[in-house]
Order: structure tokens, then sequence, then C-alpha cells
């Protein structure tokens, strides 16, 4: 091989090509290279024998090579240079002790392995110099140790989330990890209340303890202290008692997430210090009485989920003033009236109580792309006056006491793929121009990238100064803030439909009304429909 000549090369890349089996044993020759990257390659095996003998190496990319479960721990005892080492996604099922003779990491990523043991706290310890920690998605269990109380102040990104980790945290930790920017500890089995000394967490942005057993009240120490949160995601833990309580001080925060807990009552004003809120989700708590009018204050807010809980009262008006609000969901509660929200894209009000009629601002809309008013008590007429450039997709209006008849208008959405009209008191013909609606009639590409809302928070910068200018393939695992979805009865359930499988949904739903004469010969063209319900009318 070639390159096995170039005897001065100092780095490396071999990333992402079809090599299988070993590399080629004359690469043992380039005895100063400090960077190679052999990743994404159908290697396999133990590691090369030319990696082992490659000591001057301080940055190696191992990451998606098959080790087969196993990883001498002498492999990499000659390389005390290191200071980056990828080995994510490469089935290693062992204790992470064949990194027992490395000091000077600066970055290590271990995700997406079948690791075992206790944290390794000796990692730590062993590399002072450490600054980008991951262990996510392994199989790590036990109680996190009570740390020495050294302070690992170069620590900047700590993810160990998707282990089976369990017990509470150490009262230490945010003494011992004052420095970090990053955390991410969740899908584990942690439990109690959250240690005060988290609020001494001052420079930390991202903060993700959802999917464990946490309890206590919304943690005072996180919520008044840590003011640089960007991130906070607590949800689907044991968290109880008042939302929002006034010594809250996020001036900083942008998405919160308190969703799948035990809050109750009312929500009182603590959150009008977070200006600059993007995403706020509250779903499925206790909360009850009216939604604040506070809310209309965020002037950046552009998701809002407050579904399944006890909320009542009117939809504030204040909530036109959130002219960046794409998504909200306050679905099951007892709300008994709309605001005109027409500038949303998504709206999810099913099963409350809404009375009245359709307001004519929705379906004018050119920007709605989702209306889900199932399950209300809205009646009259469906609005006639439809806007001829409508972009809307989803239209749900299931269970209510609408009555006449459709209007023809409905015919002229160009986009709609999903439209549910059961259970109501609509009567007359079905309209022939139903037959006409373009993608009932025929699959038309369409930008999937509507149904999806990812908050995307930019990776960590390089960890090692190359002249290749490397990348670290950091993956930030982010939930998505929202999928947009449409529940639509087939093959007699309720299926849902979520992401970008809406784009190849295409469905008719007009049972349970009272309309009469003979099913449009139009409808039969309808080659690109999924599920057609005409039941329980007076067709004849």
């Amino acid at each position: 091989l070639g390159i096995c000549n170039l005897k001065n090369l100092f780095e490396l890349d071999l990333s992402s090509n079809n090599f299988e089996g070993q590399l080629p044993q004359c690469l043992i020759n380039l005895t100063h290279l400090k960077v190679l990257d052999i990743s994404s390659n159908r290697l396999s095996g133990n590691l090369p024998s030319i990696v082992a003998n490659l000591t001057s190496l301080e940055y190696l990319d191992l990451s998606f090579i098959d080790f087969q479960g196993t990883f001498s721990i002498n492999s990499l005892a000659n390389h005390s240079k290191l200071e980056v080492l990828q080995l994510p996604h490469c089935r290693l099922n062992v204790n992470p002790s064949f990194l027992l003779h490395q000091s000077n990491l600066k970055f290590l990523d271990l995700s997406h392995n079948q690791l075992v043991g206790n944290f390794p706290t000796w990692l730590l310890q062993n590399n002072t110099g450490l600054e980008v920690l991951f262990l996510w998605n392994n199989s790590f269990s036990g109680i996190l140790p009570r740390l020495p109380n050294a302070k690992y102040d170069k620590l900047r990104h700590l993810d160990i989330s998707s282990n089976n980790f369990s017990g509470k945290l150490p009262e230490n930790l945010g003494i011992i990890f004052q420095k970090l920017i990053y955390l991410d500890m969740s899908k584990n089995n942690f439990e109690g209340n959250i240690p005060y000394s988290v609020g001494e967490m001052k420079e930390l942005t991202i903060l993700d303890l959802s999917r464990n057993n946490f309890t206590g009240k919304l943690p005072r120490p996180i919520v008044s202290s840590c003011l640089s949160l960007d991130w906070l995601d607590l949800s689907n833990n044991n968290f109880y008692g008042q939302l929002f309580p006034n010594y809250m001080n996020l001036t900083d925060l942008g998405s919160l997430y308190l969703d799948n807990n035990h809050f109750s009552g009312k929500m009182t004003d603590g959150l009008l210090s977070s200006t600059l809120l993007r995403v706020l989700n509250v779903s499925n708590n206790m909360l009850s009485g009216d939604i604040p009018h506070w809310i209309g204050n965020f002037s950046v807010l552009s998701v809002l989920l407050m579904s399944e809980n006890y909320l009542q009262g009117n939809i504030p008006v204040q909530l036109n003033n959130l002219k960046s609000l794409e998504f909200i969901d306050l679905s099951e509660n007892s709300l008994i009236s709309l605001s005109n929200l027409s500038f949303v894209k998504h709206i999810y009000l099913q099963n409350n109580a809404i009375k009245g009629l359709i307001p004519i601002a929705l379906l004018r809309s050119s920007t709605l792309l989702t209306l889900d008013l199932r399950d209300n008590k809205l009646f009259g007429r469906i609005p006639h006056q439809i806007n001829e450039r409508s972009n809307l997709h989803v239209l749900l209006l299931r269970g209510n006491y609408l009555q006449g008849r459709i209007p023809n208008q409905l015919c002229q959405l160009r986009k709609l793929s999903i439209m549910d009209l059961s259970r109501n008191r609509l009567n007359g013909p079905i309209p022939s121009c139903l037959g006409n609606v373009p993608f009932w009639r025929e699959a038309t590409d369409d930008d999937s990238s509507e149904f999806f809302y990812a908050n995307n928070v930019d990776s960590p910068v390089a960890y090692y100064n190359s002249s290749l200018e490397l990348q670290l393939p950091v993956e930030l695992h982010f939930r998505q803030d929202q999928q947009v979805g449409a529940k639509f009865v087939t093959k007699n359930r309720y299926e849902f439909f979520i992401g970008s499988n809406l784009n190849y949904m295409a469905g008719l739903d007009l049972s349970g009304n009272e309309f009469s004469g003979e099913i449009p010969w139009k409808i039969g063209q309808l080659q690109n429909i999924r599920a057609l319900n005409l039941s329980n009318n007076l067709l004849s």
C-alpha cells in the first residue's frame, strides 16, 4: 500500500470505506502517526495489531467496528498519549477496564455498546483533564458512588443516560461536577430528591433527568440557582406540588419539559422571568384552574403542550399574541371556548367541552396544517369560507353536534389527506367533488419536515486541533418536542399516524351521520385512499 511509505505522516483518515478483515500490516511503519480514523469500515475481531503498535497516537476513532464483544485490557496499554478515543457502536460487552492505562484523555465516547459494571469513577480520577464523557446506551448498573471531594473542573459534558443506574444521586454531585454545561442522566432508575448541590452548577445549560423515579417538589436548587439553563427536562418522574413557584429564576430557559409527573393545582407566575421560552410541555399532570393569561407574554414560544390535565374555562385571548406559536395541544381538559389561533400550524383541542361554532378564521387560514376538534360540543354548520390557498392536511371534527351539508368548498383543500367528520348530524348527499381531492386521487410528494418539531442544540466543539478539521460525530440525543399525529379509525380501531407516516395516510370517515342518496361514482376514483368509512348513514 503506497501510503505505508509516508514515514512522516501525522494524520490518516480512512473512515467510511469498505476495508474488511484486517488493515494492511505495513501501516505499522507509520510511527509518527498522531491521528487515525478507521471508523465505519468492515473491520472485525480484536483491535488490529497495527493500532496496538502505533503508540504515538493522540486521536483514535474506531466507531462502528464490530469487536464481537471483546476488547483486551492490554489493547491500548502503550497508548499513553491518547487524548481523543471514540468507540461507539462497537458491540463491546465487557467492563471498560481496558482503559486503565490512559491518563491524558480529553474526549471519550463509549456509547451504544453493552458495557457493564459500576460507574467508572477511576476514569475520572486517572484522566483529570477529561472534558467529554459519553457512556449512554450501555448496561452499566448500581448506584453512583459518593465521589471524592476533588473537583473535576475540566469535565464539561457527561452523558450516562439509557443505562441501569439506580438509587439516589450523591449529595455532592453539583460540587464535584461544578463546571458541567451538559448533563444527561435520563432513562435510568434513579430515585429520591434532587441533591441541593446541583444548584452549584452555575454553567449548566442542558440538564436531562427524565424517565427516572425522582420525587419531591419542583427542585428549588435547579429552578432558582442554575441560571444558565437553556434546556431542562424533568419529564416522566414522580415530581409533585405547585408548578412555577415564585422563586423560579431561569432567565435563559428555552425549553422546559415537566410532562408526565404529578404536579397539581393552579399555575403561578414564577415562569414569567423565562422570557426566551420556546417550548413548554406540562401535559399529563393534574393541573387545574384556567390557562394563565401570562403565557401570552412569551413572544418566541413555538410549542405549547398542556394536554391531559384538569384545565377549565376559556382559552385566553392573550395566546393570540404568540405570533411564533406553531404547535398547540390543549386536548383532554375541560375547556369551554375557542380562541382565534389561525396563525398556528398544528392545533389539538380534542376531548374538551368546547361549545359554539367553528371559527371561520381557522378555515380561512393558509398557515394551518392540522386541526383536531374531535369530541367537543361544537354545533352549527361547517364554515364554507375556506381559503383556496389552504395548506390543511388533517381535519378532524368527529364527535360533535355539527349539522347541515358538507360545503363544496372543502373539496378545494388541495393538500387534505385525512378528514374525519363522523358522529355528527350532517345530512344531504355526499358531495361528488370529494372525488377531486388531489391527495386522495394519487399520492404526491410532500415535505415531511412540517410534521416534526425538534429542538437542535449545537454539538460540542472539536476537542482536538487537527489540520484535517476532524468533526467529532457527537450525538446529542434530544427528544423531539412533538411529532404531529392524527388518530383515525382503520380496521375498526383507532390507529395513530405520527410523523412522516402522515405523508402516506389518506382517509375519509363520514360514518354516523344522516347522509342520504347514492354514493357518488367519483369516490371510486380515489385510488390513493387507504380508509373509507361511510357506515351508519341513510345512503341508498
